[in-house]
């Protein structure tokens, strides 16, 4: 992760899953189809013998440079979750 080499932040056992919630109307037969993404929600667990606000800035500023999030943020609604050694971080927003 280049965020984290640049922050000089050590980490380990990243997990990350993303799960994204799909919608879709309409009528194929009608020419009246429509698909879109209603939400996407980032879960993300690491190990880390850094400070709390260390590792919530990694995220943070991993989050903030993610280009697909960076292209769906502010028309869908995004959610990230983070743990780090097992037990919940607020990371806070940029």
């Amino acid at each position: 992760m280049s965020v984290a080499r640049t922050l000089k932040v050590s980490y380990s056992n990243p997990r990350i899953r993303v799960t994204a919630q799909y919608a879709r109307d309409g009528s194929i037969i009608a020419g009246t189809i429509r698909s879109w993404c209603e939400s996407i929600r980032t879960e993300l667990d690491l190990d880390s013998d850094e400070p709390a606000e260390r590792v919530a800035q990694l995220i943070r500023l991993a989050e903030a440079s993610c280009f697909t999030l960076g292209t769906v943020s502010g028309s869908i609604p995004t959610e990230l979750v983070a743990t780090v050694n097992g037990q919940p971080i607020e990371v806070g927003t940029l």
